[in-house]
């Protein structure tokens, strides 16, 4: 069983990431935005001043990296369970995180937008702000969380 990220909640951020990128690559290639600002800013040639240029490189690096991390939350479950194994993506690792069903000690609830899971050894919080609570009680039935109204 898998449970996503609304992906309605994604689109936001896919615009923000859209918008930086075509920022960044239209100055950087002198585009019709950039043509459009020398009408009514002084700006000169793209290079001419160092800050204009890291400036739009950096746009272009935070727009890249807004997509790349809202395509990554599109297509990559927040949990997933198979058989015996669970797989959660957490803020605290960057890479996945795949422990045993079995291993868990106790799962709950922490300020409505995180659940907390723990192991022997670890805890992991993931979190669930675009996750409906009947989804998580679906994936773990003997827990049963309640939605706050």
């Amino acid at each position: 069983m898998k449970i996503y990220r609304d992906r309605n909640s994604l689109l936001l951020p896919l615009l923000r990431g859209s918008l930086l990128t075509y920022v960044g690559i239209d100055n950087i290639i002198s585009g019709p935005f950039r043509r459009l600002m020398i009408n009514y800013l002084k700006l000169g040639d793209f290079g001419s001043n160092s800050r204009e240029e890291y400036l739009y490189y950096l746009l272009l690096f935070f727009g890249l990296l807004q997509l790349f991390i809202t395509i990554q939350s599109i297509f990559q479950p927040v949990i997933e369970v198979i058989d015996t194994k669970i797989v959660l993506r957490t803020k605290e690792k960057t890479l996945s995180v795949i422990r045993n069903t079995f291993d868990i000690t106790n799962i709950e609830l922490v300020e409505d937008n995180f659940l907390k899971i723990s192991f022997d050894e670890e805890v992991y919080n993931i979190q669930i702000d675009d996750i409906p609570i009947s989804k998580i009680n679906n994936i773990f039935p003997t827990f049963n969380f309640q939605e706050e109204e």
